[in-house]
Protein backbone atom coordinates (compact mmCIF):
# COMPACT_ATOMS: atom_id res chain seq x y z
CA UNK A 1 0.00 0.00 0.00
CA UNK A 2 1.21 3.45 -0.83
CA UNK A 3 1.61 6.40 1.48
CA UNK A 4 -0.73 8.21 -0.17
CA UNK A 5 -3.22 5.19 -0.06
CA UNK A 6 -2.63 4.97 4.22
CA UNK A 7 -3.75 8.38 4.55
CA UNK A 8 -6.88 8.25 2.79
CA UNK A 9 -7.57 4.96 4.78
CA UNK A 10 -7.21 7.36 7.87
CA UNK A 11 -9.52 9.95 6.97
CA UNK A 12 -12.99 8.40 8.78
CA UNK A 13 -10.70 8.82 11.78
CA UNK A 14 -9.82 11.83 11.15
CA UNK A 15 -13.43 13.17 10.60
CA UNK A 16 -13.65 11.65 13.89
CA UNK A 17 -11.02 13.45 15.36
CA UNK A 18 -12.62 16.50 14.08
CA UNK A 19 -15.99 15.84 15.10
CA UNK A 20 -14.76 14.46 19.07
CA UNK A 21 -12.65 18.04 19.24
CA UNK A 22 -15.70 20.20 18.64
CA UNK A 23 -18.35 18.22 20.46
CA UNK A 24 -16.21 18.88 24.00
CA UNK A 25 -12.99 21.06 23.89
CA UNK A 26 -13.43 23.08 20.56
CA UNK A 27 -17.02 23.68 21.23
CA UNK A 28 -16.13 27.01 23.29
CA UNK A 29 -13.97 27.90 20.23
CA UNK A 30 -17.09 27.38 18.06
CA UNK A 31 -19.28 29.54 20.27
CA UNK A 32 -16.89 32.36 19.78
CA UNK A 33 -16.49 32.36 16.07
CA UNK A 34 -20.49 32.29 16.10
CA UNK A 35 -20.27 35.58 18.43
CA UNK A 36 -17.85 37.28 16.20
CA UNK A 37 -19.82 35.96 13.00
CA UNK A 38 -22.83 38.14 14.33
CA UNK A 39 -20.90 41.36 14.25
CA UNK A 40 -19.49 41.42 10.90
CA UNK A 41 -21.49 41.87 7.43
CA UNK A 42 -18.22 41.25 5.42
CA UNK A 43 -16.33 37.81 5.53
CA UNK A 44 -12.95 37.45 3.62
CA UNK A 45 -11.83 33.97 2.78
CA UNK A 46 -8.05 33.86 1.68
CA UNK A 47 -6.01 30.73 0.76
CA UNK A 48 -4.19 29.04 -1.67
CA UNK A 49 -4.60 25.56 -3.65
CA UNK A 50 -7.45 23.97 -1.63
CA UNK A 51 -7.49 26.47 0.57
CA UNK A 52 -8.63 28.44 -1.75
CA UNK A 53 -11.68 26.62 -3.45
CA UNK A 54 -12.88 24.71 -0.01
CA UNK A 55 -14.84 27.75 1.16
CA UNK A 56 -17.03 27.34 -1.72
CA UNK A 57 -18.64 24.55 -0.16
CA UNK A 58 -20.69 27.27 2.47
CA UNK A 59 -20.82 30.48 0.37
CA UNK A 60 -24.40 29.94 0.09
CA UNK A 61 -25.04 28.98 3.46
CA UNK A 62 -23.61 32.41 4.71
CA UNK A 63 -25.14 34.59 2.19
CA UNK A 64 -28.34 32.70 3.40
CA UNK A 65 -26.88 34.78 6.60
CA UNK A 66 -27.15 37.98 5.41
CA UNK A 67 -22.68 38.22 5.00
CA UNK A 68 -20.85 39.54 2.19
CA UNK A 69 -18.98 36.91 1.16
CA UNK A 70 -15.83 37.61 -0.93
CA UNK A 71 -13.03 34.26 -1.45
CA UNK A 72 -9.50 35.31 -3.04
CA UNK A 73 -6.54 33.38 -3.69
CA UNK A 74 -3.91 34.61 -1.42
CA UNK A 75 -1.26 35.33 -3.70
CA UNK A 76 -3.42 37.94 -5.74
CA UNK A 77 -5.27 39.67 -2.39
CA UNK A 78 -1.72 39.97 -0.93
CA UNK A 79 -0.07 42.04 -4.19
CA UNK A 80 -3.11 43.65 -5.66
CA UNK A 81 -5.97 43.77 -3.07
CA UNK A 82 -4.40 44.43 0.35
CA UNK A 83 -3.38 47.49 0.11
CA UNK A 84 -7.35 48.50 -0.37
CA UNK A 85 -8.81 45.76 2.03
CA UNK A 86 -11.58 46.57 4.09
CA UNK A 87 -10.11 46.36 7.80
CA UNK A 88 -13.88 46.41 9.04
CA UNK A 89 -14.46 42.96 7.59
CA UNK A 90 -13.86 39.69 9.35
CA UNK A 91 -11.16 37.25 7.76
CA UNK A 92 -11.16 33.97 7.37
CA UNK A 93 -7.44 32.52 6.11
CA UNK A 94 -6.95 29.38 5.55
CA UNK A 95 -3.68 27.43 5.22
CA UNK A 96 -3.45 23.81 6.32
CA UNK A 97 0.34 24.10 7.48
CA UNK A 98 -0.65 27.42 8.59
CA UNK A 99 2.56 28.53 7.01
CA UNK A 100 2.11 29.01 3.20
CA UNK A 101 4.00 31.66 1.56
CA UNK A 102 1.33 33.87 0.33
CA UNK A 103 -1.54 33.19 3.14
CA UNK A 104 0.79 33.51 6.15
CA UNK A 105 2.34 37.21 4.47
CA UNK A 106 -1.81 38.37 3.97
CA UNK A 107 -2.24 36.90 8.35
CA UNK A 108 1.16 39.09 9.13
CA UNK A 109 0.06 42.32 7.11
CA UNK A 110 -3.80 41.85 8.76
CA UNK A 111 -2.54 41.32 12.14
CA UNK A 112 -3.46 44.00 14.60
CA UNK A 113 -5.30 46.11 11.63
CA UNK A 114 -8.37 43.88 10.74
CA UNK A 115 -10.47 40.78 13.07
CA UNK A 116 -8.48 37.36 11.86
CA UNK A 117 -9.64 33.75 12.22
CA UNK A 118 -7.36 31.34 11.52
CA UNK A 119 -8.42 27.93 9.74
CA UNK A 120 -5.34 25.54 9.99
CA UNK A 121 -3.70 21.94 11.33
CA UNK A 122 -0.58 23.15 12.58
CA UNK A 123 -1.27 24.44 15.92
CA UNK A 124 1.68 26.03 16.99
CA UNK A 125 2.29 27.95 12.91
CA UNK A 126 3.12 31.63 12.34
CA UNK A 127 -0.51 32.42 11.41
CA UNK A 128 -2.53 30.20 14.55
CA UNK A 129 -0.40 32.54 16.54
CA UNK A 130 -0.80 35.78 14.90
CA UNK A 131 -5.18 34.63 14.77
CA UNK A 132 -7.39 36.57 17.01
CA UNK A 133 -9.64 33.17 16.93
CA UNK A 134 -7.61 29.77 16.01
CA UNK A 135 -10.25 27.17 14.85
CA UNK A 136 -7.61 23.95 14.57
CA UNK A 137 -8.22 21.28 11.33
CA UNK A 138 -7.53 18.28 13.19
CA UNK A 139 -6.51 16.42 10.17
CA UNK A 140 -3.52 14.57 11.93
CA UNK A 141 -0.12 14.05 10.01
CA UNK A 142 0.15 14.10 6.16
CA UNK A 143 2.95 13.88 3.70
CA UNK A 144 0.98 13.20 0.47
CA UNK A 145 -1.36 15.08 -1.82
CA UNK A 146 -3.72 16.60 0.61
CA UNK A 147 -6.34 14.39 1.28
CA UNK A 148 -7.43 14.19 5.30
CA UNK A 149 -6.47 17.89 5.89
CA UNK A 150 -9.07 18.63 2.71
CA UNK A 151 -11.29 16.51 4.16
CA UNK A 152 -11.03 17.77 7.74
CA UNK A 153 -11.17 21.35 6.51
CA UNK A 154 -14.91 20.86 4.37
CA UNK A 155 -16.18 19.74 7.68
CA UNK A 156 -14.64 22.77 10.06
CA UNK A 157 -16.46 24.83 7.36
CA UNK A 158 -19.56 23.02 7.63
CA UNK A 159 -19.38 23.21 11.34
CA UNK A 160 -18.58 27.56 11.03
CA UNK A 161 -21.63 27.65 8.51
CA UNK A 162 -24.11 25.87 11.22
CA UNK A 163 -23.82 22.50 9.86
CA UNK A 164 -24.50 19.12 12.71
CA UNK A 165 -21.54 17.63 14.28
CA UNK A 166 -24.01 13.96 13.99
CA UNK A 167 -24.20 14.82 10.17
CA UNK A 168 -20.52 14.35 9.79
CA UNK A 169 -20.55 11.23 12.80
CA UNK A 170 -22.69 9.64 9.77
CA UNK A 171 -19.86 10.66 7.16
CA UNK A 172 -17.19 9.52 9.24
CA UNK A 173 -19.16 6.30 9.23
CA UNK A 174 -19.42 6.02 5.28
CA UNK A 175 -15.91 7.00 4.19
CA UNK A 176 -15.27 3.94 6.29
CA UNK A 177 -17.20 1.41 3.66
CA UNK A 178 -17.59 4.03 1.10
CA UNK A 179 -15.00 2.55 -1.52
CA UNK A 180 -16.12 0.62 -4.34
CA UNK A 181 -12.32 -0.49 -5.72
CA UNK A 182 -13.08 -2.47 -8.18
CA UNK A 183 -15.90 -0.11 -9.59
CA UNK A 184 -12.95 2.63 -9.26
CA UNK A 185 -10.20 0.69 -10.98
CA UNK A 186 -12.64 0.11 -13.93
CA UNK A 187 -13.73 3.75 -14.40
CA UNK A 188 -10.00 4.44 -13.83
CA UNK A 189 -9.52 2.10 -16.67
CA UNK A 190 -12.24 3.54 -19.08
CA UNK A 191 -10.87 7.06 -18.19
CA UNK A 192 -7.72 6.11 -20.27
CA UNK A 193 -5.11 7.39 -21.08
CA UNK A 194 -6.36 10.75 -19.26
CA UNK A 195 -3.90 13.10 -20.23
CA UNK A 196 -6.42 15.76 -20.05
CA UNK A 197 -9.45 15.78 -17.97
CA UNK A 198 -12.42 18.04 -17.27
CA UNK A 199 -13.88 18.86 -13.68
CA UNK A 200 -17.40 19.89 -14.15
CA UNK A 201 -19.50 20.79 -11.03
CA UNK A 202 -22.44 22.81 -9.34
CA UNK A 203 -22.73 24.44 -6.42
CA UNK A 204 -20.28 23.31 -3.20
CA UNK A 205 -19.81 20.67 -5.17
CA UNK A 206 -17.39 22.61 -6.96
CA UNK A 207 -15.08 22.51 -4.35
CA UNK A 208 -14.75 18.50 -4.82
CA UNK A 209 -14.33 19.52 -9.11
CA UNK A 210 -11.59 21.86 -8.12
CA UNK A 211 -9.90 19.79 -5.79
CA UNK A 212 -9.43 16.97 -8.23
CA UNK A 213 -8.35 18.81 -11.25
CA UNK A 214 -5.62 20.17 -9.00
CA UNK A 215 -5.03 16.97 -7.11
CA UNK A 216 -5.03 15.19 -10.61
CA UNK A 217 -2.37 17.72 -11.58
CA UNK A 218 -0.30 17.00 -8.52
CA UNK A 219 -0.69 12.97 -8.67
CA UNK A 220 -1.43 12.03 -11.86
CA UNK A 221 0.45 14.31 -13.89
CA UNK A 222 -2.83 14.54 -15.88
CA UNK A 223 -4.00 18.60 -17.06
CA UNK A 224 -7.03 18.87 -15.32
CA UNK A 225 -9.37 21.97 -15.07
CA UNK A 226 -12.54 22.84 -13.53
CA UNK A 227 -15.68 24.23 -14.65
CA UNK A 228 -19.25 25.21 -13.43
CA UNK A 229 -21.84 23.64 -16.05
CA UNK A 230 -22.71 26.90 -16.79
CA UNK A 231 -18.96 27.86 -17.88
CA UNK A 232 -18.47 24.88 -19.23
CA UNK A 233 -21.50 25.56 -21.54
CA UNK A 234 -19.77 28.80 -22.69
CA UNK A 235 -17.01 27.60 -24.92
CA UNK A 236 -15.29 24.70 -23.36
CA UNK A 237 -18.28 22.64 -24.63
CA UNK A 238 -16.49 22.72 -28.36
CA UNK A 239 -14.27 20.05 -27.24
CA UNK A 240 -16.64 17.25 -26.64
CA UNK A 241 -16.35 14.30 -28.33
CA UNK A 242 -13.82 11.14 -28.87
CA UNK A 243 -10.55 11.38 -27.26
CA UNK A 244 -12.26 14.10 -24.18
CA UNK A 245 -12.44 12.61 -20.48
CA UNK A 246 -15.22 14.17 -18.33
CA UNK A 247 -15.85 13.59 -14.67
CA UNK A 248 -19.22 15.23 -13.67
CA UNK A 249 -20.62 15.33 -10.11
CA UNK A 250 -23.90 15.19 -9.84
CA UNK A 251 -24.97 15.55 -5.85
CA UNK A 252 -29.05 15.43 -4.97
CA UNK A 253 -29.80 19.66 -4.95
CA UNK A 254 -30.92 22.69 -6.86
CA UNK A 255 -28.89 21.76 -9.94
CA UNK A 256 -28.72 18.04 -9.90
CA UNK A 257 -30.97 17.81 -13.24
CA UNK A 258 -28.39 20.12 -15.48
CA UNK A 259 -25.71 18.44 -13.78
CA UNK A 260 -26.98 15.09 -15.11
CA UNK A 261 -28.29 16.75 -18.17
CA UNK A 262 -25.02 17.35 -19.19
CA UNK A 263 -23.07 14.35 -18.20
CA UNK A 264 -25.42 12.91 -20.96
CA UNK A 265 -24.94 14.50 -23.80
CA UNK A 266 -21.06 15.17 -23.26
CA UNK A 267 -21.35 11.47 -23.35
CA UNK A 268 -23.64 11.19 -26.04
CA UNK A 269 -21.41 13.29 -28.24
CA UNK A 270 -18.46 10.69 -28.02
CA UNK A 271 -16.62 12.07 -24.76
CA UNK A 272 -16.17 9.19 -21.93
CA UNK A 273 -17.59 10.37 -18.85
CA UNK A 274 -17.50 9.07 -15.27
CA UNK A 275 -20.05 10.15 -13.35
CA UNK A 276 -20.19 10.60 -9.26
CA UNK A 277 -23.81 10.89 -7.54
CA UNK A 278 -25.78 10.00 -5.02
CA UNK A 279 -28.77 10.10 -6.93
CA UNK A 280 -30.71 6.89 -8.14
CA UNK A 281 -31.26 7.18 -11.62
CA UNK A 282 -28.95 8.71 -14.02
CA UNK A 283 -28.29 8.62 -17.54
CA UNK A 284 -27.06 5.71 -19.52
CA UNK A 285 -24.71 5.09 -22.49
CA UNK A 286 -21.93 3.40 -23.80
CA UNK A 287 -19.19 6.26 -23.18
CA UNK A 288 -20.56 6.86 -19.33
CA UNK A 289 -20.24 5.28 -15.89
CA UNK A 290 -21.50 6.13 -13.08
CA UNK A 291 -20.40 5.66 -9.19
CA UNK A 292 -22.94 6.06 -6.78
CA UNK A 293 -22.74 7.72 -3.26
CA UNK A 294 -24.63 7.50 -0.15
CA UNK A 295 -26.97 10.44 -0.32
CA UNK A 296 -26.77 12.84 2.93
CA UNK A 297 -30.19 15.02 1.47
CA UNK A 298 -27.37 17.88 1.91
CA UNK A 299 -25.10 19.56 -1.17
CA UNK A 300 -22.77 20.35 1.65
CA UNK A 301 -22.00 17.08 2.42
CA UNK A 302 -21.32 15.30 -1.10
CA UNK A 303 -17.95 16.66 -1.26
CA UNK A 304 -17.13 15.19 2.33
CA UNK A 305 -18.38 11.81 1.23
CA UNK A 306 -16.68 11.65 -2.14
CA UNK A 307 -13.44 12.07 -0.51
CA UNK A 308 -11.93 8.18 -0.07
CA UNK A 309 -13.60 7.40 -3.24
CA UNK A 310 -11.73 10.36 -5.12
CA UNK A 311 -8.54 9.63 -3.46
CA UNK A 312 -8.95 5.93 -4.84
CA UNK A 313 -9.58 6.92 -8.45
CA UNK A 314 -6.56 9.30 -7.99
CA UNK A 315 -4.56 6.67 -6.92
CA UNK A 316 -5.57 4.04 -9.75
CA UNK A 317 -5.46 6.87 -12.85
CA UNK A 318 -1.91 7.21 -11.36
CA UNK A 319 -1.02 3.88 -11.59
CA UNK A 320 -2.28 3.42 -14.60
CA UNK A 321 -0.47 6.58 -15.96
CA UNK A 322 2.96 5.08 -14.61
CA UNK A 323 2.70 7.33 -11.56
CA UNK A 324 2.10 6.89 -7.53
CA UNK A 325 -0.13 9.60 -6.48
CA UNK A 326 1.25 11.66 -3.46
CA UNK A 327 5.07 11.57 -4.28
CA UNK A 328 6.19 14.92 -5.35
CA UNK A 329 8.58 15.74 -7.79
CA UNK A 330 8.50 19.40 -8.35
CA UNK A 331 6.96 20.97 -5.51
CA UNK A 332 6.46 20.13 -2.11
CA UNK A 333 4.32 19.80 0.32
CA UNK A 334 4.53 22.73 2.11
CA UNK A 335 4.68 25.77 -0.22
CA UNK A 336 6.84 28.62 1.54
CA UNK A 337 7.91 30.31 -1.64
CA UNK A 338 6.16 32.72 -4.01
Amino acid sequence: MTRFLKEVNEQPEALRTLASFYRAEGAALLQEWYRLLDKYHCVVFCGMGTSEHAPLLIQEELLGLGKAVNIYDAGEFLHYLLPKADTGALYILVSQSGESAETKKVTESLAGKARIVVLANAENSTMARLADLFLPIKGGEEASVTNKTYLNTLALLYLIAGGSLKKLGQVAEYLSVSCKEEEIIQAAEFMGPADSVHFIARGPALAAARQMALTFMEGAKTHGTAFTGGAFRHGPFEVVGEGHRVVCLAPEGKTSSLCLKMAGEIAAAGSRVVLFTDLEKAPEHKNLRTIRLQSFSDEKLFPLALTVIQCYFLHHVARLRGFEAGVFNLASKVTTVQ
